[in-house]
This record gives structure tokens, C-alpha cells and sequence, in this order.
């Protein structure tokens, strides 16, 4: 493959160049970028000795060209590698600014992306930095580490950049799954519904919706065409082919019963009410006494899908409980018709990692423990992909 391996001002800078001699030992064409600041801590000659092709630097931005440099690198790669991949350029990148070249090559780049980042941990833990990485996982960026570790200033922490034999590892397996789901539509559901009391109060949950995120985020990096509905989420939203927004439960089983047939996969990961109030007042309720709520039982949608599968559909449904939580997976997989469920404790509303299990038909059980939303949606794809043969 043909990789385009972009350093940044970092210490770990020469971890790069590490990254760059094993990407050529794997038989891999590797074209580097140099920011501004990268070339502080390492030359292009350097890397260029190291992979036997021109290594560009800040300096070649504003040379005379006949095709825009920025386009002509990013038309070129099968895979863009940050690595290091600095707080500040983590920043920019998500902001959309393309003041040099290689954040101009990240901004034309339209095939997969990785980035490992490199910082104190002061800085990684930082609000805005934490932001800045959603944005871009939102946006189908992927991230490798960072991992904790002995870090430059003499402290201890998260913040080290990932090893470049782990760098290596997942940019060959994200190239390999790239087109396994080429053709496939996948519908995925996520968020929380809302059910309205009066004109101004809801009953509903505190999802989240980030596992929607990951999901929609995994699916496109394989190929995938993804039809997103999407509810009510306290995050920033995915990208996908097609998007549906609803609020309560009777617009997402609309929406999704008139998708799920041309559907070849179909996620249910949303939080829907399970009940709505009998009665909805057209009126603000006033403060004063005592109010008293009758609650009704909405429909079991992932349960409707379920029964109307069509032949070679994959239904996949998701469990959320506090005790008994496989016995009520597989009550689930079973009554609901589901060729896979992923099962996974209470945790804290929002949390990044989760303690479960992935569970399919024939039996076979995945458990994992405090595992990112992300690695759990790529583990989840593979699946997938078995069920679908692909």
C-alpha cells in the first residue's frame, strides 16, 4: 500500500521515523510530510533515508507547482499516518484550518485516516483536546493510542505515543477490513426517544448516544453505505450516506420499519422509551399539588424488525442491565429473533468504556472488560462481516 506518513512537533518525532522503516520492511510505498515544527526535532533527509522516497517539508507548500501539492499527496495515498500527532495539530484538524501542508493533505484526504497522539497528559486530558478527538472520530478519523507511560518531562501518565509495531498493526488490519462491507447497507439506530408529559416535560434516559458514533464510524471505514436515525444525543453526530432524525417512539418505529427492508444489516443501539404517559397534557402542568402519572407500555420495535427479517438480514440488538445480564441476553437474542446482541453492564451515562459481551445465534460469547466504545463497534463489525460471509 501506499502510505502517507505525517510527522508533527513532537519529542516523539523520531518514533516516526521508526514507523516509517517498519512500514518500508512490511513492503509498504511511504511518502513523508513534515510540519513547521517536526522539522525542529527531525530532518526530511532523514526520513527520506529511511524509506527511500522523498520526504516533503514545510517549505514545498508554497513552491511553484503545477497541481496544488496538497491535492496531488492526497490523491496518491491508499492510507494518511499522523504520527506523532501533536495537541496542536489535533486542534486544527478539527477545527477545518489548513495553514500548511500536511494539515492542506489531511483536509483533501478522502480515504482512511490515522492518527497517534503524542502529549503530556495535562494536555491529552485537556477539555477542549477531548473535544478536538470526538470531532474527528465523529468525522471517521481513527486514533491508536495514547498509552501510558514514562513521558518526556519525567512524568508518569497517559499521553505516550502508541508503539510504532502497534501502529503497524492496526493500519494493515483497517486496509485489509477497508471494503468488506463495499455494497452493504447498514441502518443503524441510536440515541435516546423522548416522551412528552406537556409542552415544556419529557419522560426519557440518559443515553448518550456515543455507541452510535463508534458504530457509524466502523461501518463507513469498511464500505459501507450507513443509514443513520438518529434520536435525541448529547454528542457530536456521526457522518453517514443517509441521515433520519426522530425524537420519540413512535417516529423512530416509523422511520425504521419503513428503512429495515432494504436494510442488509440492521443496528438497533438506541434508547427507546419503554413507556409514555397515557395522557398529554396540551398545557403546561402547573405547580400545586400532587401529580400522578399513568404510564403506558410502548412497542418492542427491535422485536417487530426481528420477526419481519427477510432471508440473509443481520439483526443486532443491544442489552443494557444492572444484574442477570447474559440470562436476559439470551432471552433477548432468542424471543427478539437476533442474529447478534452485544450485552453490556451500567455504567456511568456517557462513559468511552464498557464491561460485556458480544453474543451471537450459534452460541459464541466475546466478553470483554473496560473496553473503548470504538474497539467494541470494530469487534462488533467483525461479526458481522462473518455473518454476512464477506
Amino acid at each position: 500500500m501506499r502510505v502517507i506518513l505525517g510527522i508533527t512537533g513532537s519529542v516523539a518525532a523520531y518514533k516516526g521515523a521508526l514507523l516509517a522503516r517498519l512500514f518500508v520492511k512490511r513492503g509498504h510505498r511511504v511518502t513523508g510530510v513534515l510540519t513547521g515544527a517536526a522539522e525542529k526535532f527531525i530532518t526530511p533527509l532523514q526520513i527520506s533515508s529511511l524509506t527511500g522516497d522523498r520526504c516533503f517539508e514545510e517549505a514545498d507548500f508554497f513552491a511553484p507547482q503545477t497541481k496544488p501539492l496538497h491535492i496531488e499527496l492526497a490523491e496518491s495515498a491508499d492510507l494518511l499516518v499522523v504520527a506523532p500527532a501533536s495537541y496542536d495539530f489535533i486542534g486544527k484538524a478539527a477545527c477545518g484550518i489548513a495553514d500548511g501542508l500536511l494539515l492542506s493533505v489531511f483536509s483533501a484526504f478522502r480515504r482512511p485516516v490515522i492518527m497517534a497522539p503524542a502529549m503530556h497528559s495535562s494536555m491529552w486530558n485537556s477539555h477542549f483536546l477531548r473535544e478536538n478527538v470526538e470531532k474527528l472520530r465523529a468525522a471517521g478519523v481513527h486514533f491508536v493510542g495514547p498509552v501510558e507511560g514514562a513521558l518526556s518531562s519525567g512524568d508518569t501518565g497517559m499521553g505516550r505515543m502508541a508503539d510504532p509495531e502497534e501502529i503497524l498493526k492496526f493500519s494493515e488490519k483497517l486496509l485489509e477490513e477497508a471494503g468488506k462491507l463495499k455494497g452493504k447497507k447498514i441502518l443503524i439506530a441510536y440515541g435516546r426517544t423522548e416522551e412528552e408529559i406537556d409542552p415544556v416535560r419529557v419522560i426519557t434516559n440518559r443515553s448518550s448516544g456515543k455507541m452510535g458514533y463508534y458504530l457509524a464510524e466502523r461501518a463507513k471505514a469498511m464500505g459501507a453505505h450507513t443509514i443513520l436515525v438518529e434520536g435525541e444525543i448529547s454528542y457530536q453526530p456521526p457522518v453517514g450516506d443517509e441521515k433520519h432524525k426522530v425524537r420519540t417512539h413512535a417516529q423512530m418505529r416509523e422511520v425504521l420499519i419503513k428503512l429495515a427492508p432494504q436494510a442488509d444489516v440492521i443496528i438497533m443501539s438506541a434508547a427507546v422509551s419503554d413507556f409514555r404517559p397515557e395522557i398529554r397534557s396540551e398545557e403546561k402542568i402547573k405547580r400545586g399539588k400532587a401529580l400522578q402519572l399513568t404510564l403506558v407500555p410502548t412497542g418492542d420495535i427491535l422485536a417487530e424488525i426481528g420477526k419481519n427479517k427477510k432471508k440473509g438480514q443481520v439483526v443486532v440488538g443491544f442489552a443494557l442491565e444492572s444484574q442477570n445480564l447474559e440470562e436476559v441476553a439470551r432471552e433477548k437474542l432468542d424471543r427478539k429473533n437476533l442474529d447478534i446482541i452485544v450485552g453490556n453492564t451500567l455504567d456511568a451515562p456517557g462513559s468511552d468504556f464498557i464491561d460485556g459481551f458480544i453474543l451471537d445465534r450459534n452460541g459464541n460469547l466475546t466478553e470483554f472488560k473496560g473496553r473503548h466504545k470504538a474497539e467494541v463497534a470494530s469487534a462488533l463489525f467483525e461479526k458481522i462481516a462473518e455473518f454476512l460471509g464477506a
